[in-house]
């Protein structure tokens, strides 16, 4: 289990599409190296495992854009996404992808990363995109390290006779963890408040300082305590504290990242107005271009309201809601995981739901957004968001358990049974494989998206209902992540089982 927060690891990133793994994660591994060189190398390669997720699917779903804006260090959501892979060159970089084998990869969504600055000196790391965004560099120059991007980080390699004078520098920046091999000793500290620029300068001119790298944190620092660490304890301190489930999982945020409530409320709501504009971008005439499907959601938006379906009602206008988000994201438009890119219509469809049919104020539906990261959370921190690892039951599977724990806020219930309906939804999504066809972020993501916007609603009702659900969260959670192990790696995000290997799924025609 690790710590894990709710802006930074399950309500976001905010992304342009389509998959956070493959698309907001490589970007932060890349904008940590271009902070760790301190500024723009002139040769960069980014390499992938053969047969690994990424390198399955990194030209479909926008990888190498996205590692590109991240070492140019363009913000991820910049107007040139798009057109970065033309516009690079003019940056005086020079760029390249490759797929071979390297030894340190661990993950299918290993990256290994070489760079050559102007004045000769080189840099390499290895570094995991784990899912939802979140990452992980296990290798910098060869040595082995643990940087989540949630701190400030400070890597000095130096001399090993000089070492023990170094170290009580070192230490005033936070408690260093050291290895040598005999000849250099190398220190690594991360801290959640940044380090004075004029320390770093002058450690950097010691004696026996062979290299001092820095990185800015990409996430928002963890400056504080868990309140909780298990959903048990979630619900327990909900109870004891006569709060709701968005309520508690607000104050944790709070206590986690050392911030108020009012500005964590702020960010939220910005990241659910990111959400209304994504689903009203989709059900209109400017959707953006998909690969593979036509955009259909407006059509059964429209359908349903002419009454040409055969039961239409809240849960199908929540479906196409999820869908018109996910055309948004197959487009590469703005959207924001909730957990994950392949997952950016569930929450969507049901936020706006609950604004647009059942009038909910908009401060509680920021308060049930807390309410779903909070049953995300749990996953998040006993398990993954990353369906190369564990299936599509992590992705929309875990959106869907988020949706149901959030139409539970708004209706008035209690963390337990918020916390339940999450448990319950996860119940019905586990197995859930991720087969997506030509390695797009489209089918089935889009109408599993619909479906599952539709299912969370029915689960709150069971439950609200009184449904007793009698494997709670946690477990719920552990079943779900040791069965998405046992997936084969066919049916785990890389394209080579399930609906991706039919005759049919081959010969779609791509319409751009």
């Amino acid at each position: 289990m690790h710590t894990a927060s709710i802006l930074n690891n399950v309500i976001g990133p905010v992304m342009p599409g389509s998959s956070s793994s493959h698309t907001a994660g490589p970007y932060h591994i890349a904008k940590i190296c271009r902070s760790l060189l301190g500024a723009l190398p002139e040769e960069i390669s980014f390499t992938f495992e053969p047969e690994s997720s990424i390198a399955a699917v990194y030209r479909e779903q926008g990888s190498d854009l996205a590692l590109i804006m991240g070492i140019l260090d363009l913000p991820l959501t910049d107007v040139r996404f798009k057109q970065i892979e033309a516009l690079y060159p003019s940056f005086g970089v020079k760029i390249d992808f490759n797929v071979e084998h390297f030894e340190e990869a661990a993950h299918p969504n290993s990256i290994k990363i070489k760079a050559r600055m102007k004045d000769g000196v080189t840099f390499s790391a290895v570094a995991d995109s784990t899912g939802g965004g979140s990452l992980l560099f296990r290798y910098l120059n060869d040595w082995p390290v643990e940087l989540t991007g949630d701190a400030y980080h400070i890597a000095l390699e130096a001399e090993s006779e000089k070492s023990f004078d170094l170290i009580k520098y070192v230490s005033a920046f936070g408690n260093p963890a050291a290895q040598t091999d005999g000849e250099r000793t190398f220190f690594v500290v991360s801290t959640p408040f940044p380090p004075a620029g004029e320390k770093l300068d002058e450690i950097k001119k010691m004696q026996g300082v062979l290299s001092l790298f820095t990185a800015r944190p990409v996430f928002y620092s963890l400056r504080g305590e868990q309140l909780f660490a298990s959903g048990a304890e979630m619900v327990t301190y909900a109870e004891e504290n006569g709060l709701t489930l968005g309520q508690a999982a607000l104050k944790y945020e709070a206590k986690l990242l050392g911030m108020p409530e009012e500005a964590l409320n702020e960010e939220m709501d910005r990241r659910l107005q990111v959400m209304i504009d994504a689903v009203a971008l989709g059900l209109s005439e400017k959707s953006p271009t998909m690969f593979l499907l036509q955009n259909k959601a407006r059509g059964i938006m429209q359908a349903e309201k002419d009454g040409k379906l055969a039961l239409g009602g809240i849960h199908t206008r929540a479906a196409a809601r999820a869908m018109a988000a996910m055309e948004v994201n197959s487009g590469q438009g703005i959207v924001c995981a909730a957990p994950t890119g392949g997952s950016a219509g569930v929450v969507p469809g049901i936020v706006v739901t609950m604004l647009e049919d059942l009038k909910i104020k908009r401060e509680d539906v920021v308060r049930s957004l807390w309410a779903a990261g909070a049953v995300g959370w749990v996953l998040a921190t006993r398990g993954t968001f990353a369906a190369e690892v564990c299936g599509c039951q992590v992705e929309i599977g875990a959106a869907g358990a988020m949706g149901a724990a959030a139409v539970v806020e708004v209706a008035g219930g209690s963390a337990q049974q918020a916390a339940d309906a999450g448990a319950i939804m996860f119940q019905n999504a586990m197995g859930l494989v991720c087969d997506l066809v030509q390695s797009i972020v489209e089918i089935p993501c889009h109408t599993r998206n619909g479906s599952f916007a539709s299912q969370a609603f029915i689960c709150a009702d069971m439950i609200l209902g009184g449904y007793y659900n009698a494997v709670g969260i946690d477990d719920t959670v552990d079943a779900v992540y040791a069965s998405g192990q046992m997936l084969p790696l066919e049916l785990r995000c890389t394209s080579l089982g399930g609906m991706a290997v039919t005759p049919s799924a081959l010969n779609i025609p791509r319409i751009r």
